[in-house]
């Protein structure tokens, strides 16, 4: 007779696309916490078994690309298999600038599945990452730019985003536009009074069905974390929240426990090629490639939108061109435009406004998954990087991995590498950073190929 082992996992979440899902389960593994994240709803038996041996469980999604039909479908799914664990702690990992829309990627309709799964559950909402230099001030959001910190409908990266401009930094009203009323607050006042007391906080939101959650310092963020904590102990919690709850969250439970570990080391050997596929045109994605150029990496244009609608074989010759550099020795990059004003941006909009929504995203992966396929199995090539949350997203799955596990992190640049778990060997094994537009240094990819000890 076989028995079946206790569930060990603390925490289940659903992160929203590939980037930030990776940048969460680096948080919690930061301090300890074994973590495994799949690429795509592994299925009831799989999870139950993950969470059997992991303290946390992360399904990483599409979810920010996506209209809210399509949400419906790619997420109810998860959040109803987590339901049938019973663990009451649950995250919908959404973006540190909480960039969303009422009809893309919208966290508002993401919190109403949560509600219909979890009817009686508590909604925290924690957009904060301090160390990330993202803040949250009596319900108003900031993040910053270089070495700026900006109100987030001024900051000119995330108020002239493409696809989800951000107008309003009070998180409440975006909520609200998206069909979401809060109907309470934990601000810094709170957070600071009751920083040795979190069981306050958590009897100020017992009748409570929602808050938004200040954060300005990592210990506010343990702070909130201890009290969420708290109150999952008599009721369903689901955070929309960002990769500072799970930074505070992992602090909080390792230094709670009576054996109070260290915090593991962080080490990333250098590799001998390194292949970097970016679908970001942000500017700090654009000077990251222009860098890497004079670094001495073949750096190459992935040409015109309109081939994406086209086979397979349209992008022989940049395969090709990448094969040779990396058999070579050399490392590459290959990339959709440099930055939002290349003219080269507007094209891939321009031509494919008429796709629908994620078909763009979902055709860079494809193309980007065929050519981290063939690097993997015949260039040599050990270590890749996707940079832009919906490429990554969908080259990963196009890739056929089925989940990752973190390896190393450099938190100062906050690039997290890991293992790839696949069933092909030929990928298995192999490590890869999903980076985000917003991330990293413009020393980055140099970073990546040379490998760091601690970070």
């Amino acid at each position: 007779m076989t028995v079946a082992l206790p569930l060990r996992a603390k925490l289940l979440f659903y992160g929203d696309d590939f980037t930030g899902a990776a940048d969460n389960a680096a948080q919690f593994a930061r301090h300890g916490l074994r973590t495994q994240l799949f690429f795509h709803h592994p299925g009831m038996e799989a999870l139950r078994h993950a969470a059997q041996l992991c303290d946390v469980v992360g399904v990483a999604g599409t979810a920010r690309s996506l209209d809210t039909s399509a949400m419906n479908a790619e997420l109810l799914p998860v959040l109803q298999d987590f339901a049938l664990l019973n663990i009451p702690l649950v995250q919908y990992k959404c973006c540190s600038t909480f960039d969303s829309s009422p009809q893309v990627g919208s966290l508002g309709h993401a919190i109403a599945l949560m509600r219909e799964t979890w009817p009686q559950c508590l909604v925290p909402v924690l957009a904060a990452t301090p160390e990330f230099g993202r803040y949250t001030v009596f319900g108003h959001h900031f993040a910053r730019a270089g070495s700026g910190i900006f109100r987030l409908d001024r900051h000119p990266v995330m108020s002239a985003h493409p696809v989800t401009p951000m107008h309003e930094s009070d998180l409440r009203l975006v909520l609200q536009m998206q069909g979401f009323d809060c109907d309470g607050s934990v601000d810094l006042r709170l957070l600071d009074q009751h920083a040795d007391d979190p069981l306050v906080i958590a009897k100020h939101l017992a009748d409570t069905d929602s808050a938004v959650f200040d954060g300005l310092t990592q210990r506010h963020m343990v702070t909130a974390a201890a009290s969420l904590c708290a109150l999952s102990k008599s009721r369903a919690v689901c955070a929309m929240a960002s990769q500072g709850l799970a930074h505070g969250l992992g602090q909080w439970w390792r230094e709670s426990t009576k054996m109070h570990h260290a915090l593991p080391a962080q080490q990333l050997a250098a590799c001998d090629k390194l292949l970097v596929l970016s679908g970001s045109c942000s500017v700090l994605s654009a000077s990251q490639i222009e860098h890497a150029k004079r670094a001495g990496f073949l750096c190459m244009r992935m040409e015109s939108p309109a081939r994406l609608a086209q086979g397979d074989d349209m992008f022989d010759g940049l395969q090709s061109r990448m094969m040779q550099a990396l058999m070579a020795g050399q490392s590459v990059v290959i990339y959709t435009s440099l930055g939002p004003e290349d003219v080269a941006s507007e094209a891939w909009r321009s031509m494919t406004a008429d796709w629908p929504s994620g078909e763009l995203s979902r055709r860079i992966g494809h193309y980007f998954s065929i050519l981290a396929g063939r690097a993997f199995r015949q260039g040599g090539l050990t270590r890749l990087v996707v940079a832009g949350g919906d490429s990554s997203s969908y080259t990963m799955r196009a890739l056929g991995a089925q989940a990752l596990e973190p390896q190393a992190s450099h938190f100062a640049q906050n690039a997290h590498f890991a293992r790839l778990v696949c069933s092909d060997a030929t990928i298995d094994g192999k490590e890869v950073l999903l980076k985000g537009g917003q991330v990293g240094a413009e020393n980055l990819y140099n970073l990546a190929l040379e490998g760091f000890v601690s970070g």
